[in-house]
């Protein structure tokens, strides 16, 4: 087979000789370019992709423990906790930099979030109603580098 193409070829002209040579070039780059190095690339960015939602979703898993588990050994704070205290320690905790606006009422606040990632946010919103602080008011918009920006406006329940 390969002396049949050997002869095949040597029986060709200079100039067929050198068309045959540089369409096999551009087909062997050709098809190392888009069957093996973009095929590549494309699994490196979905494996970096999937990894950033594994990572998000474990985020999001152990806020829902941590918050299921404060839940089941903390008694309920009482309506006369200091919603400033709460919110300010709990955003800290859960590594937020809170940029407070003023009080509008006795068990309000209204405060702001320059970068934050969304689901983890939720997580916490999720986490402070279930110790009697109602989300009166939150507003979303994107951010640089998958991250969200936050104006929101809590307050106390009462029990």
């Amino acid at each position: 087979m390969i002396a049949a193409i050997g002869s095949w070829f040597a029986a060709l002209t200079r100039r067929e000789q050198w068309l045959v040579g540089i369409a096999g070039a551009l087909t062997a780059v050709m098809v190392a370019i888009f069957g093996i190095l973009l095929p590549i690339l494309s699994a490196i960015d979905q494996a970096k992709t999937d990894h950033d939602e594994a990572v998000q979703r474990r985020g999001r898993i152990i806020a829902t423990v941590d918050a299921a588990q404060q839940q089941k050994t903390e008694p309920r704070a009482g309506a006369t906790a200091d919603i400033d205290l709460l919110i300010t320690q709990s955003a800290a905790e859960k590594g937020f930099d809170l940029v407070k606006s003023a009080n509008g009422a006795p068990g309000q606040i209204s405060f702001r979030i320059d970068q934050a990632r969304a689901p983890a946010l939720l997580a916490w919103l999720t986490e402070l109603e279930g110790q009697n602080v109602a989300v009166r008011n939150v507003a979303l918009r994107p951010g640089a580098n998958s991250t969200v920006k936050v104006d929101a406006q809590l307050e106390m329940r009462t029990p």
